[in-house]
């Protein structure tokens, strides 16, 4: 029996590759098996699992992630199963062949690049027996104290491997990934397609479809499209949009997308598409023109704000990720500041502040000494200094990462964040960069954060190391502002579901207000409130909170706007604004039309 395993990073993400070279093997060898672990299970469990199986050949798939343990599950491997033929795989080992090879507790076989074919006749070779390996390209073994290589493997034809996927139904509810093309036509000197010699290679437009349409029937949840540039082919690109959106299903689609590639048509497909069919990845990485020029990154910055803001615009379309890369050569931290202001203001849905890493075999590892990179000697390889930023200043930005995670990413401070930078005139990098040293300062950082803390601790610095506008700005003016960010926060604190005691700043509930919605949804028969859900008014009336804020949630409108939330038992809370009229007649409020978010009564 052949086994073909790996240590994913969550039990909830699969392994692509170990998949595919099932489904490349099958027809020779159909005896070959998957077994799917992940790096949070104890290496003891995992080799006992491996074990039972008593595999005569065990191929395990490597990555930046598991590299560590799994060439420690190798060492064990070969004491407890010494006559087990252990091959390894990936982009970890290839590039260290020689290194991984060299040590007393190597692996008996490495396959270098592409491992498909490679894997298929390394396999038939030793079902035959034949020790004569120097014909199986894409090979790395020790011969004796010698270790050999054999030349680089030709280019797979893609369309010669089936669908990896034997049966959809055990992944409904977990990541599934796919693979419509190979390859990268851009060669960045930080990432692995840096050196990658081979052409961007595609997947047949109909087996393309196909093979996503088996995705949808089966009713997967998420799928990841792992291409590296997924619309470098626009009218392609176009064809499987438009294909997806007319199948419709509940899948969500996950694509890496170039920003500077999508054009009008593209956007408007995409934006077509209901709320949560479509996820997209875009690596803005860094707006600092000699740190693209450094990593040889082809950038259009004027087109790519141009496509991100029509992207991102209104409520409807994809869910919007952009990256950026902090490390990056002549990057400081004020030019980072920069950047971040930059990409914060193409209103992604969430902004991922990612850490350099010199890969083995990127071309940016081979100038760390040029770049006065020190870095970690073991994965993920992070640096931890630069020409250009030290490791004081890394530290600050592993703390705005945080903060960025916890207040912005999150989701659950939507609208006190919304009103913050509302008009553009505060700097994102500045608020973010402030509050993370006021939570270093404080001491909270390294800690678990009850849900209510977070909104208790972000109360504590608006009010007292963070003042939007300054102490220039009149004490009036201060007051009013006070109320409208507590008004929100007390909002988003709702709709976050947070559980246990108040914090002290919350604005409290209307009595007169809460009454009156009583009397009013008592009567089976009223009209004037109308709820979307079918739940019972005696549910809705004992899972309400009715509040009068000063200022709208939505259009940011000063003045009273009373809102009903309702909090569910079950699933997220939701909001809803209250007639104007119920609201004594010395409030006032402006009216206004329902957007995202809220809704109206009428």
């Amino acid at each position: 029996m052949i086994l073909l395993t790996t240590l994913n990073s969550q039990y909830i993400h699969t392994s692509l590759a170990l998949y595919t070279l099932q489904a490349y093997c099958r027809r020779e060898f159909p005896e070959i098996r998957v077994a799917e672990f992940n790096i949070n299970q104890n290496l003891s469990f995992i080799l006992g699992a491996i074990y039972r199986q008593q595999p005569k050949a065990l191929g395990i798939s490597t990555n930046i992630w598991n590299i560590t343990p799994s060439l420690e599950l190798v060492e064990q491997v070969k004491k407890v199963l010494p006559q087990t033929v252990v091959i390894l795989g990936g982009p970890e080992v290839s590039a260290d062949y020689g290194g991984i090879l060299a040590r007393p507790d190597a692996p008996d076989y490495i396959i270098c690049g592409e491992g498909e074919a490679t894997l298929r006749e390394l396999l038939t070779k030793l079902r035959k027996g034949e020790t004569d390996l120097s014909t199986v390209d894409g090979l790395a073994f020790r011969q004796g104290e010698v270790i050999r290589r054999t030349p680089d493997r030709a280019p797979l034809n893609l369309e010669t491997i089936p669908f990896p996927y034997p049966d959809l139904a055990p992944f409904r509810d977990r990541i599934l990934y796919y693979e419509a093309s190979r390859g990268c036509p851009f060669q960045c000197a930080y990432c692995m397609s840096g050196w990658e010699k081979a052409a961007l290679r595609t997947l047949p437009l109909d087996r393309v479809k196909t093979d996503l349409l088996q995705f949808v029937a089966a009713g997967v949840r998420i799928v990841k499209l792992i291409d590296r540039t997924f619309n470098v082919d626009r009218e392609r690109t176009k064809v499987l949009i438009r294909y997806l959106l007319e199948k419709g299903g509940g899948t969500e689609f996950h694509f890496e997308l170039v920003g500077e590639l999508l054009d009008d048509e593209m956007i408007a497909l995409l934006k077509a598409a209901p709320r949560g069919r479509f996820r997209v990845q875009i690596g803005v990485q860094s707006t600092c023109v000699a740190a693209l020029q450094a990593v040889h990154r082809r950038y259009d910055l004027a087109r790519l704000e141009k496509n991100c803001l029509a992207l991102t615009a209104g409520a409807s379309g994809p869910t919007v990720h952009l990256d950026l890369i902090a490390g990056l050569p002549y990057e400081d931290l004020a030019t980072f500041g920069h950047s971040f202001d930059w990409t914060f203001h193409l209103h992604p849905d969430e902004l991922q502040l990612g850490f350099l890493k010199l890969l083995k075999g990127s071309p940016l590892r081979d100038q760390a000494v040029e770049y006065g990179y020190a870095f970690t000697s073991t994965p993920p390889y992070e640096i931890l200094r630069s020409k250009w930023l030290s490791y004081a200043d890394l530290l600050h930005l592993k703390a705005v990462e945080e903060m960025v995670d916890k207040f912005f990413n999150s989701k659950h401070f939507r609208y006190i964040l919304a009103y913050l930078f509302w008009e553009d005139t505060l700097s994102p990098w500045a608020f973010f960069s402030g509050l993370a040293r006021f939570w270093q300062d404080q001491g909270y950082s390294g800690q678990a954060h009850k849900q209510v803390l977070l909104y208790d601790r972000l109360w504590r610095f608006l009010t007292t190391a963070f003042l939007v506008g300054g102490e220039e700005q009149p004490k009036k003016q201060r007051q009013r502002q006070e109320e409208n960010l507590r008004a929100l926060l007390t909002l988003d604190y709702y709709l976050s579901g947070t559980g246990g005691q108040s914090p002290p700043w919350l604005i409290p509930q209307t009595q007169v207000l809460r009454e009156k919605v009583k009397t009013i949804l008592k009567n089976p028969d009223q009209t004037d409130l109308v709820f979307p859900s079918k739940l019972p008014l005696s549910e809705v009336r004992r899972r309400m909170v009715v509040l009068e804020l000063g200022i709208d949630p939505e259009t940011l409108v000063e003045g009273g706007c009373p809102v009903f939330i309702y909090l569910p038992a079950q699933g997220y809370p939701s909001w809803y604004r209250l007639p104007a009229t119920l609201l004594p007649e010395d409030v006032g409020m402006t009216t206004i039309d329902d957007q995202s978010g809220g809704e109206d009564y009428h």
